[in-house]
């Protein structure tokens, strides 16, 4: 599907939540006092580092693969 201004629009938007996340999440995996929930912050990390490729992706080829 061929991305709109409207469909960029909203992948910018989620971009930048993803990138949010990410780092929300790896400063929660530094955070020593996690309890032991170091696999699960790594695996928020790395979704929202696949979330980021995915959305980059869709912006650089101007569309979006079903």
């Amino acid at each position: 599907m061929q991305l709109e201004k409207q469909h960029r629009e909203c992948l910018i938007n989620e971009l930048q939540k993803a990138k949010e996340d990410k780092e929300l999440n790896q400063s929660l995996l530094t955070n020593k006092e996690s309890l032991n929930l170091t696999s699960w912050w790594e695996i928020h990390i790395f979704l929202a580092e696949q979330r980021i490729k995915l959305i980059e992706k869709s912006l650089i080829d101007n569309e979006i693969d079903f």
